[in-house]
């Protein structure tokens, strides 16, 4: 009998650890009635859904884009759209299966993967590569001053959104308060830079990398 794949139950448990406040009505792993009737990498455990709640921290927006660097991966499906890693080099192709994904991602792995219990983007611990800026979109330059507490502006509002980009819960305000702090703290440990909680031009580099 199919079970949930390790690394599946891992990624949720993991999430949860993170988010505890997270809302986990479309989280999933096992293939319900539905799925048993279709060929679904849910019934053989190897895949999870995870539910989108932005508001406790659970972009799939972002999540989406980080996850499908994870060499697991197999496919990812979110918000009408699919990009599945044999086919990379099409990108996110429209979607056009009867659920829509709006509510939760969906995430299969290899089944060669399933006992691979490597950090998640959203793991403690993990380290994923900094996704580079969109295609066609220019890194900001740096604003040549830097960014500590107290700090107010659209500089500000830069960096939390592209912490927000990269998995950070904060509210992207324009005030550099205890909470940017945080992660801007969190972010230059995990790239080991200097963890001073300050957006010098190093850290503001790291953020944007070319």
């Amino acid at each position: 009998m199919a079970s949930p794949a390790p690394c599946c139950s891992q990624a949720l448990r993991d999430a949860t650890a993170r988010w505890p406040n997270r809302n986990r009505a479309s989280d999933g792993i096992m293939g319900d009635t539905a799925h048993q009737k279709t060929k679904s990498d849910h019934n053989d455990g190897n895949a999870f859904d995870l539910t989108h709640d932005p508001g406790h921290g659970v972009d799939c927006n972002t999540l989406s884009r980080q996850v499908i660097n994870d060499t697991r991966v197999t496919y990812v499906i979110w918000n009408r759209q699919i990009y599945n890693r044999g086919r990379a080099a099409e990108g996110w192709r429209v979607y056009s299966g009867s659920n829509p994904h709006n509510h939760h991602m969906h995430v299969s792995v290899r089944a060669a993967s399933r006992n691979d219990l490597s950090p998640w983007p959203w793991s403690g611990g993990a380290s994923l590569p900094v996704p580079p800026s969109p295609p066609g979109a220019k890194a900001p330059a740096y604003p040549g001053t830097l960014l500590r507490q107290g700090s107010r502006g659209p500089n500000v509002r830069l960096v939390q959104q592209r912490l927000r980009e990269l998995g950070s819960p904060i509210v992207a305000d324009g005030i550099f308060g205890p909470k940017t702090y945080g992660a801007v703290i969190a972010f230059q440990r995990q790239k080991r830079l200097v963890t001073d909680g300050i957006v010098g031009p190093i850290t503001w580099a790291a953020l944007w990398p070319r």
